[in-house]
């Protein structure tokens, strides 16, 4: 196993793809400081699983990736591969070549794959355990790892030497024990908590388990007495039932009967009933009409008596209302006198009140305008006053504001001036930004799209790489498949070919003869005899029938002469070898049946066997002497048919090996097969070999199309890692031009924001300019028009007193008159007033007389025409009396013949009804009875619902299932006492806990479960730390057995390397696998000491010596040894070239360097240059060709 190739994409300064292939030899790795050299070993320490930034010479994991330079933009992942030819199948894993990749994404992500299949990072130090590669293992050494082992930690040195060892394996596998160890242990003090619980519960639940079972019982004891007591009261209860059931149909029948009879009477009754309601029913028709005219007659009478009683009241209303007439009209004379007298003095009254009134309200009038004038005037000149003093105080801030306002304007115009040249200047941003943001979205339009189309195509890509994955899985899957097929067959070929060199199959005497002649041990050569099976060739179909036909003839030998053959006769008697038969061909004859053509003719019939095999001429009578009398078949039937036709005359073989031998005796049957036969095996060879060609080839194309397909996977990868690289950098380009976006948008915004301010200024500030300068011309009329008023004021001021004096005398005189004028007039209003009312009464009084003298003349009228009328009314009644009168006496004497009839129906009917009564308190009877028989079936069938209620709820049974477990009660009383018995036991047990058998059983059981647990976690703690124990005696012996040689090869290395003196690893006391391990050297010509007491040199020796010493006990793979001869000098670096060159052999070294000595000692030598600054390329020399 060596290391193949290194591949690093974006780890640290390998910006780009690089890859690194290597030989098995040294390679050294040479170029300036700073250009990359120690990140190829960082690369590959980082790959097999450095979790350590500070290690990898970083802050943070995200630092590894490549972060950009002033003329390259970063990328989004970092990916490191270590491909190792695995042919010899050193790691446990099915692939020749074994690839290990690591990938860390920017954003955090990261991911392990084996041969391009995701993994842990567990996956891949198990792989790499004991090999000595990994990131802890001696594989890879810098200056850091020199400095561990010289002066550090005795913890490093120790792990470097364990790792050496080779006990690392077995102390991981020992730490997972011990885990499982204290597992187990916290397990079994969690299962002893457990089990002592159960133990406490275990006590008191068995009592009442017990008490439980004792319930049980009883109750089972109680439950099948109660239910054959049940099951009794049943039976007995369905006996009444029936019984009153019979009762109840036997009294129904009986009612039924009576019924039939009551349907005759009540049909019969029916007819007389209806009969006896018609004729009442007449009989009541005419009787209505009897009482109708009865009663007319009296109403008649009565209404004549009504009208002689209306006639005498009118005849005394007409003589009453006319004295009322009368009366009245007196009175109204006397009323119309009163009226005229009060007439005139009213007239005069008013006639002088209506001239007061005009002289009062003439006065009033003028008062009222006097005193309106003074009002005026007084307001007039107060306001007059209070104007004089607001013009004054209005001039004087008028002039204050005129004065403002120029301010303002000149200040304004100023104003308008620097606001015009903000909005030019923010109209050219405004422009310019728009321009800006056109070309920036146009940019993000572009990227976006880039954007789409690279995440299309690495979803193409990932479909690819997908497919390719499953391509490269199934040729894998085929080339194992074909490696182990040409492992098979090259194995096969090998026994077989073995087989037939040591003539196996042959018998023990031929194969004698064979091997001694072949080593000359007789005179006969071994080119003058031949073995029959050897000289001829078979056809695969008929390889079984020979090899049957042959039988023991296989092994017989073949002689030139007869002498040949007697010599090793003899030669077999003499050295009691066995017996052989022998065909010398000077004297052998054939004997070849002779086949008619009928026989040929047969179905089945194949051929003679001696002409169904190939063989040299000269053997041919041989051949013939053996199998000249054999016949082939194709199977039974064709074989006997054959026989038969031949009179069993030759032997037949079938194509199965079955026989048909002379004379009719048969052979056949299963028979034990060898896997090959004598026949078979050359051609088996033969077909072997070709096989093996076909599966070289065929595994040198697989292994072609893997390879390529392998090319074709790597490209498509680095594809998908540059598209999503380009995707980063794409969407960090978007994110930052959305942010000159955003940013040149609030720009924008502000600017327009601002020039619409400004604008708005500018507009507010021209309406403000004509705004003031209107105002200013405003103020001037104002103060002129206010100068000009405040002179007219104070003449207005001085007229208004002057007239307010002589207003006031007059009204004075005015007010005194209107009071006269009001008294008097008061005293008339008085008088006229009195008379008006006088004159309305009177007046209303001779209109409500007349209009009652009306009211009784119209009244007389209709009184002597209702006397008339009344007259004409008892005339009419009169005559219709007299007819009813005549009416009643006819009718009074039919009554007496319907009375008759009637009395004989009613008696009819009465006989009808006693029957019918008589036969329903018969049925009454009968129904009470059976009402009776009801309650006593329904109390009956209640018991046996309840009955079965409680069989169905309180036992859960069905009458069938309750029926099969009752037994037959003999003693009714007995049981009864035994039942009460049987509760007295089961009160007397107080309360039981049913469910204390079950949870017994399940805590019984559980404590069983985990006692046994207990146990078992016992015997895994024990085990566990019998296996601890074997392992750390395992790790010790191997340990000391190792440390032991590491030892010696120390002390040899250090005298090679120093060219003398001697070295010594020392091991502190205590236990061998904790114990510190110091170092002693002893350099030519100086004392022993400690390493820490040497020079840097010649720590660095001393080092370098234990490594080797190291890779000479236990070689890895590879081993990358970055600057460790940087403090050697000239001489030393020379030896250790020399040393290395020599263990080259043995060990893939990968140098980093920057020394010529060891530069000279390389095969390969890459060079590490920084052609862009910031940015390692890797460029090859190949030094062993030259």
């Amino acid at each position: 196993m060596f290391l193949k190739s290194i591949e690093i994409r974006g780890f640290k300064s390998f910006a780009d793809k690089t890859e690194l292939n290597f030989k098995k030899g040294v390679t050294a790795v040479v170029g300036p400081n700073g250009s990359g050299k120690s990140n190829i070993s960082d690369a590959v320490r980082w790959v097999l699983g450095e979790q350590s930034a500070k290690s990898l010479r970083g802050g943070k994991m995200e630092d590894i990736i490549f972060a950009g330079t002033q003329y390259r933009k970063p990328v989004g992942l970092a990916q490191v591969s270590l491909t190792l030819d695995n042919t010899n199948g050193e790691l446990p894993i099915d692939y020749s070549d074994v690839t290990i990749t690591r990938r860390i994404f920017r954003s955090g992500e990261s991911e392990y794959l084996i041969n391009n299949t995701n993994c842990r990072l567990k996956d891949i130090n198990e792989l790499f355990m004991d090999t000595g590669i990994g990131k802890e293992g001696y594989s890879i050494i810098g200056q850091g790892k020199i400095d561990a082992i010289l002066s550090g930690k005795p913890d490093d040195r120790r792990s470097l030497l364990e790792e050496a060892a080779g006990i690392v394996k077995y102390k991981t596998r020992k730490e997972e024990a011990e885990k499982k160890l204290e597992n187990t242990e916290q397990n079994l003090i969690r299962i002893g908590d457990i089990i002592s619980t159960y133990q406490e519960r275990l006590g008191p639940l068995k009592i009442e388990s017990e008490k439980a079972k004792e319930f049980v019982e009883l109750s089972n004891e109680l439950n099948s007495l109660e239910i054959s007591f049940i099951i009794d009261n049943i039976s007995t209860l369905k006996k009444s039932i029936n019984n009153e059931i019979e009762k109840i149909n036997n009294l129904k029948n009986l009612i039924e009967e009576i019924e039939v009879q009551n349907i005759h009477l009540k049909e019969e009754l029916n007819n007389k009933s209806s009969k006896l309601e018609a004729h009442e029913a007449t009989y009541q028709n005419e009787k209505n009409k009897y009482y109708s005219n009865k009663s007319k007659g009296q109403e008649l009478e009565y209404q004549i008596q009504i009208l002689k009683e209306k006639i005498t009241f009118v005849e005394e209303n007409i003589n009453r209302n006319n004295n009322i007439i009368t009366d009245l009209n007196n009175t109204i004379n006397q009323l119309t006198g009163i009226k005229e007298n009060l007439d005139d003095e009213l007239k005069a009254n008013q006639l002088k009140q209506n001239s007061l009134d005009d002289n009062i309200i003439k006065l009033e009038q003028e008062v009222l305008n006097i005193n309106h004038n003074i009002m005026e005037r007084e307001t007039l000149s107060e306001n007059l006053r209070t104007e004089a003093i607001e013009l004054l105080r209005k001039s004087s801030d008028l002039t204050n504001k005129k004065s403002t306002i120029q301010n303002e304007y000149d200040h304004n115009e100023e104003h308008i001036k620097e606001l015009e040249n903000q909005v030019n200047n923010y109209r050219n941003l405004s422009s310019i930004n728009t321009n800006t943001l056109s070309a920036i979205n146009n940019s993000i339009d572009e990227v976006n799209n880039e954007v789409y189309q690279l995440e299309n195509t690495l979803e193409d890509l990932k479909r690819k790489l997908k497919v390719k994955n499953i391509e490269i899985e199934e040729h894998e899957k085929e080339l194992r498949l074909e490696n182990i097929q040409y492992n098979k067959l090259e194995a096969n070929y090998t026994m077989l070919n073995n087989l037939e060199k040591q003539y196996e199959g042959y018998n023990r005497a031929v194969k004698t003869l064979i091997h001694d002649s072949e080593k000359g041990l007789f005179s006969i050569k071994r080119d003058n005899f031949f073995v029959l099976g050897d000289i001829i060739k078979v056809n695969k179909q008929y390889e079984t029938s020979m090899e049957i036909a042959l039988g023991s003839s296989i092994s017989d030998i073949i002689t030139e002469d007869e002498n040949t053959a007697k010599i090793l006769i003899k030669y077999l008697k003499e050295n009691a070898l066995g017996r052989a038969t022998f065909l010398p061909l000077s004297i052998i004859r054939g004997r070849k049946v002779n086949v008619s053509e009928n026989i040929a003719s047969l179905p089945g019939y194949i051929g003679i066997a001696s002409d169904l095999i190939d063989f040299n001429e000269k053997y041919k009578n041989a051949i013939q002497y053996v199998l000249g009398r054999t016949v082939i078949c194709k199977d039974m039937n064709s074989a006997l048919n054959v026989a038969k036709k031949s009179n069993f005359s030759f032997k037949i073989v079938t194509l199965d090996g079955e026989i048909v031998n002379i004379g009719g005796a048969l052979t056949g049957g299963s028979s034990f097969r060898k896997n090959t036969s004598i026949i078979s095996r050359k051609r088996e060879i033969e077909d072997t070999l070709i096989s093996i060609e076909e599966a070289k080839e065929k595994i040198k194309s697989l292994t072609k199309k893997l390879s390529d397909l392998r090319k074709a996977y790597k490209q498509i990868d680095d594809s998908i890692l540059s598209a999503r690289d380009e995707i980063h950098f794409k969407n960090i380009d978007i994110t930052k031009l959305k942010e000159k976006t955003v940013s040149l948008k609030l720009e924008s915004n502000r600017i327009n924001n601002s020039l619409s301010v400004a604008e708005k200024d500018i507009e507010d500030s021209k309406n403000r300019k004509m705004l003031l300068l209107q105002k200013i011309t405003d103020i001037n009329n104002l103060i002129n028009n206010s100068n000009a008023l405040e002179s007219k004021n104070r003449n207005s001021i001085l007229n208004m007193d002057k007239e307010l004096s002589s207003e006031r005398l007059k009204l004075n005189e005015l007010k005194h008159e209107v009071t006269e004028l009001k008294i008097e007039k008061a005293k008339i209003d008085e008088m006229v007033s009195a008379k008006i009312n006088e004159l309305v009464r009177i007046s209303k009084d001779m209109e409500s007389n007349n209009n009652k003298i009306h009211e009784l003349k119209d009244e007389i009228i209709k009184s002597c025409e209702n006397k008339r009328k009344y007259d004409v009314d008892i005339l009419s009644c009169n005559s219709e009396i007299h007819n009813i009168n005549n009416l009643i006496l006819e009718m009074e004497k039919q009554f007496l013949e319907y009375e008759h009839k009637r009395v004989q129906l009613k008696d009819e009917i009465k006989i009808i009804q006693s029957s019918l009564e008589d036969k329903k308190r018969t049925i009454q009877t009968y129904e009470e009875q059976a009402h009776k028989f009801e309650i006593a079936k329904a109390r009956y069938e209640m018991e046996y619902d309840n009955i079965l209620k409680r069989l169905n709820d309180e036992m859960n049974l069905t009458i069938a299932e309750a029926e099969e477990k009752a037994v037959p009660i003999e003693d009714m009383d007995m049981v009864k006492k035994l039942i009460k018995s049987l509760k007295e036991k089961i009160s007397l047990l107080g309360t039981v806990n049913v469910g204390a058998i079950e949870e017994y059983s399940e805590i019984s059981e559980k404590y069983n479960f985990m006692s046994l647990q207990q146990e078992d976690l016992t015997n895994a703690k024990s085990e566990l730390n019998n296996v601890i124990n074997e392992m750390t005696e395992q790790m010790r012996s191997l340990f000391i057995n190792n440390f032991k040689t590491l030892k010696t090869n120390f002390n040899d290395t250090f005298k090679q390397l120093f060219k003398g003196g001697s070295a010594d690893l020392i091991l502190s006391e205590g236990d061998e696998l904790t114990a510190n391990i110091e170092i002693n050297v002893q350099p030519p010509g100086k004392k022993l000491q400690n390493i820490n007491l040497m020079s840097g040199g010649e720590k660095v020796l001393s080092a370098i010596a234990l490594l080797f010493a190291i890779l000479k006990m236990k070689p890895t793979p590879f081993c990358i040894l970055d600057e460790i001869e940087a403090a050697l000098d000239d001489s030393n670096v020379y030896r250790y070239a020399e040393f290395m060159k020599e263990f080259s052999e043995r060990v893939q070294f990968i140098v980093i360097t920057h020394r010529k000595g060891t530069m000279e000692a390389s095969d390969i030598l890459y060079g590490v240059t920084m052609e862009e600054k910031g940015i390692s390329k890797v460029v090859s020399l190949d030094l062993s060709d030259n």
